[in-house]
């Protein structure tokens, strides 16, 4: 038998503590995942449980090459695929297509939301002015690099780095979550 240890995390999928924990680092992102294409909780968990238990039963045929997490997600996507096939909901195309919706069920997600909200405010505002406005401009007024560039009269690199900047000190911010 071939024991495959992840580079990343130091774990091995064969060995049940570390599938545990593996189950710890990453279910709760493989599960926002699903619940952001399903938008039903019972069907994110029972889909999540699937997926991890087929990683479980095929642990000693797999390999994973790269971060576990991005293996996970990829699993979640055709787990889903396989699901709406199955129920005919909707086809591979249209999932990529998806848009990005806020999934609120409970007072809890709630308050959650409310906070993450409060903190992603916050941080922002101690950004430089400069950072701030190209970000707004970019993705409030929905202006293209170019055109930010040109009213600000800074080069598009500037605007791209700008906003690179912000995306890379929220990403940050929130990386707890994932």
């Amino acid at each position: 038998m071939k024991v495959r240890t992840l580079e990343e995390e130091k774990l091995d999928i064969t060995k049940k503590s570390d599938f545990n924990q593996i189950y710890e680092l990453y279910g709760y992102k493989a599960f926002s995942f699903l619940i952001h294409h399903l938008q039903n909780r019972q069907e994110a968990e029972d889909l999540l449980q699937d997926v991890f238990a087929n990683l479980w039963h095929k642990r000693h045929q797999i390999e994973v090459k790269g971060k576990m997490e991005n293996f996970l997600i990829t699993s979640c996507k055709y787990r889903l695929i396989d699901h709406f096939r199955k129920n005919k909901k909707i086809s591979h195309q249209q999932l990529e297509g998806v848009p990005e919706k806020q999934v609120s069920t409970t007072p809890e997600d709630i308050m959650v939301l409310s906070e993450l909200k409060s903190k992603m405010l916050s941080n922002f505002k101690k950004m430089p002015t400069r950072t701030k406005e190209v970000f707004l401009l970019s993705r409030k007024n929905g202006l293209t690099n170019k055109e930010i560039a040109e009213n600000l009269k800074i080069t598009e690199k500037t605007v791209e780095y700008h906003i690179r900047k912000t995306i890379s000190q929220l990403r940050t911010l929130f990386s707890f979550l994932f």
